[in-house]
């Protein structure tokens, strides 16, 4: 598959919106934190099942319009051989230096585009030269995702078990908190 990465400005989020980020739930993580070390073991579910994060119940203060993406870096890759369809995305924020989202169509996951947004947004964070580290955010209901983030060489960094209680739909989700050291 060709494609290639480019980077782009908030005119095109909508076009990052448009590339799903629904995986599908086979397997989730249990979480055991006993003060010295962080362990992740993979349970089954019982009833595999499909999660859309852009299907939540998203307050209108969090949209893209509302947002201060000057100093963000976003990127698109794109289907070279579709007309140049935007088959994935990354975002990192600064001056947080986060990962706020890496999404690669179904369509087209398993083929690099991930690795090679990932690899993009790292080396642009690196580029900015604000801080040593990147920052990821998981929930342990994405095992795909954090074997990802931990075969491009994330690190668990420590976990939040509260993150999500004020939204009843992922409330009984934990939030693992990755990082990527940029030195």
């Amino acid at each position: 598959m060709l494609f290639r990465i480019i980077q782009v400005d908030h005119s095109r989020l909508l076009e990052f919106d448009n590339i799903s980020i629904a995986f599908e739930i086979h397997s989730i993580y249990d979480v055991i934190d006993d003060n010295d070390k962080i362990e992740l073991i993979e349970r089954p579910v019982n009833q595999p099942y499909i999660k859309d994060y852009d299907q939540l119940n998203i307050d209108p203060s969090e949209s893209w319009s509302t947002m201060d993406t000057t100093n963000w870096g976003i990127f698109l890759a794109l289907d070279e051989t579709q007309d140049d369809k935007p088959i994935g995305g990354a975002i990192v924020m600064m001056p947080e230096c986060a990962l706020y989202d890496l999404r690669v169509a179904p369509s087209h996951r398993h083929s690099g585009v991930g690795k090679a947004l990932f690899k993009q947004a790292v080396e642009w964070a690196k580029q900015q030269g604000k801080t040593t580290r990147m920052s990821i955010e998981t929930q342990n209901t994405n095992v795909s995702a954090c074997l990802f983030y931990v075969a491009m060489g994330a690190k668990l960094d420590n976990i939040d078990r509260n993150a999500y209680s004020h939204d009843e739909q992922v409330k009984h989700e934990i939030r693992l908190n990755w990082y990527v050291d940029l030195k």
